[in-house]
C-alpha cells in the first residue's frame, strides 16, 4: 500500500475448490519452485512462498500493495492453468494477513488435509519453505510465518492424537485397494514411481498382506532400492506395458507430466485395480471405462475420508485451539510491524534533538575533558532510551490488541513526525 504497511497476502486453490483437471494443470506448470521465481519478478512482490501438492497449489506473498500482489497471483496461476482469469478466479481463495495465517497453520496441522490428520502435508510444507529460503524469496514475514506454521504442526503432532493414527492418502490408498480386492497375498503389485509418496503406499499395502512388490522407474537405481526393501523385483520403466500385463493392482506416483499409462496398454488381459496418486495423473481416465479395469484417483478417496471424519473430532478440536494459540501470537507480531514506522521517527526525532542540544552547548564546555563528553554522551543517550522505551512497549502492545493504526497515527500527529520523514 502507499503508507508502506507490509501487508501479507495467500492466494491459492486445493482439492475442495478446484476440479482435478485444474490442479493437475497447475501441478504440471506451477511448481511452487516455477511458480515463486515467476512473481518474484513483480515489483509488487518483495517475499514469495509457493506450495505445490496433488491437492493444493497456494502462493504467500508480502508486499505493500494487497491489490496489486493478488492481481499478480492470479494472473500467472491463469497462465499456468492454461485459462483465463475470468475462469480460474471462481477456484481460487485470497485470504490476508492473520486469515492467511490461520489457513496456512490449519495446513500444518493437517486439519485443510483430504485426509484429516495426514502427517505427510508438514514435511511438504517445510521443503517448500526450505526451497524459497535457499532461493532468497523469502524475508522477515515469510520467515516468521513458515516458523509459526511449523511449529504448529508440530505441537498438534505431539500435543494432541489428531494425527496419531498416521492417516494419509497412502495409507487410505491401501485400505481401499484391500476393501476392493479381500486378500492382498499372492496379488502381484506393481508401483511405477520410486518417491515418498509411492514407499508410503507400499508401506501400507505390505502391512496389509501384500508380498509381491514390483518397482518400475526411471531411475533404475532408485527402483531398486525401493523394491529391495519389501523384497521385491525392479523393472525399468521401459518394460511397463508387460508389468502392467502381470499385474493385479498399480499404484502410480510419478512427476511425468503427461500420463504413462493409456487404454492402449491395459486393453485386454486380467482385471486389475488403479490408483493414481500423481498429479499430473500418470493413468489415463479413460482407462477406468475399460471392461474389468478399476482407477480410483486422489479426488476418489474423498468418500473413505468422509467415513471417518467424526471419530477423530474431539481430537480436531483440540488441533484447532493449538492453532488459534499460534495465529494469535503472529497476529500480535504482524500488527505490530505497522507501528515500527512510527517508533523509528519517535526514536529519530528525539536523537535528532538530543545531537542539537549537545552540539549547541558545546562552546560551554572549554573545560571539559574528551572522557567527559562521553560520558555526557551516554547519559543523554541512556536518558532518551529510558524515555522512550515504556511508550514504545506499550505502542507495540496496543497494535498486538488490535488498534495499531490509531495510536500510531496519534503518536505521529502529537510528534509531528510526518513533517520530519
Amino acid at each position: 500500500m502507499p503508507d508502506g504497511s507490509v501487508q501479507l497476502l495467500l492466494v491459492g486453490t486445493n482439492h475442495r475448490h478446484a476440479p482435478i483437471g485444474v490442479r493437475e494443470e497447475l501441478a504440471a506448470r506451477a511448481h511452487g519452485d516455477m511458480l515463486v521465481s515467476a512473481v518474484m519478478e513483480e515489483p509488487a512482490v518483495a517475499e514469495a512462498v509457493g506450495l505445490s501438492t496433488c491437492n493444493r497449489c497456494e502462493l504467500y506473498m508480502v508486499g505493500e500493495d494487497v491489490g496489486e500482489l493478488r492481481e499478480a497471483a492470479v494472473r500467472h496461476l491463469a497462465g499456468y492453468a492454461g485459462g483465463r482469469v475470468e475462469s480460474l478466479e471462481p477456484l481460487l481463495y485470497v485470504k490476508a494477513g492473520a486469515d492467511a495465517a490461520e489457513h496456512l497453520f490449519s495446513v500444518a496441522a493437517g486439519l485443510d488435509s483430504m485426509v484429516p490428520g495426514e502427517a505427510q502435508i508438514l514435511s511438504q510444507l517445510r521443503g517448500a519453505y526450505l526451497r524459497a529460503l535457499e532461493g532468497g524469496s523469502t524475508g522477515a514475514v515469510s520467515n516468521r510465518l513458515f516458523h509459526e506454521a511449523i511449529v504448529a504442526g508440530k505441537r498438534v503432532r505431539h500435543e494432541t492424537g489428531f494425527g496419531s493414527s498416521n492417516a494419509s492418502v497412502a495409507s487410505v490408498a491401501a485400505e481401499l485397494v484391500r476393501e476392493k480386492l479381500g486378500v492382498l497375498s499372492g496379488v502381484p503389485v506393481l508401483v511405477v514411481g520410486a518417491g515418498k509418496v509411492a514407499e508410503l503406499v507400499t508401506t501400507n499395502l505390505v502391512s496389509r498382506g501384500a508380498d509381491r512388490i514390483v518397482v518400475a522407474n526411471r531411475s533404475p537405481e532408485r527402483a531398486a532400492e525401493l523394491a529391495a526393501r519389501f523384497d521385491g523385483v525392479a523393472v525399468p520403466l521401459e518394460r511397463l506395458p508387460e508389468a502392467i500385463a502381470d499385474a493385479g493392482v498399480v499404484i502410480c506416483s510419478t512427476l511425468s507430466e503427461r500420463p504413462l499409462i493409456t487404454p492402449a496398454l491395459v486393453a485386454g488381459g486380467r482385471s486389475r485395480v488403479f490408483v493414481d496418486l500423481a498429479m499430473p495423473r500418470d493413468v489415463d481416465p479413460a482407462v477406468g471405462e475399460l471392461t474389468g479395469q478399476t482407477l480410483v484417483n486422489v479426488d476418489d478417496l474423498q468418500q473413505t475420508v468422509r467415513q471417518n471424519i467424526e471419530v477423530r473430532q474431539g481430537e480436531a478440536d483440540r488441533a484447532r485451539s493449538i492453532v488459534a494459540e499460534q495465529v494469535a501470537e503472529f497476529r500480535g507480531w504482524l500488527a505490530a510491524l505497522e507501528v515500527v514506522p512510527a517508533i523509528t521517527l519517535l526514536r529519530a526525532l528525539a536523537e535528532q534533538i538530543r545531537i542539537a542540544e549537545l552540539e549547541r552547548n558545546e562552546g560551554r564546555w572549554e573545560g571539559m575533558t574528551q572522557h567527559d563528553r562521553e560520558r555526557l554522551d551516554q547519559l543523554t543517550r541512556s536518558m532518551l532510551n529510558k524515555l522512550l522505551h515504556g511508550p514504545t512497549v506499550r505502542l507495540k502492545q496496543m497494535a498486538a490488541d488490535g488498534d495499531s493504526g490509531g495510536h500510531a497515527d496519534a503518536v505521529s500527529e502529537l510528534f509531528g513526525l510526518s513533517a520530519n520523514r
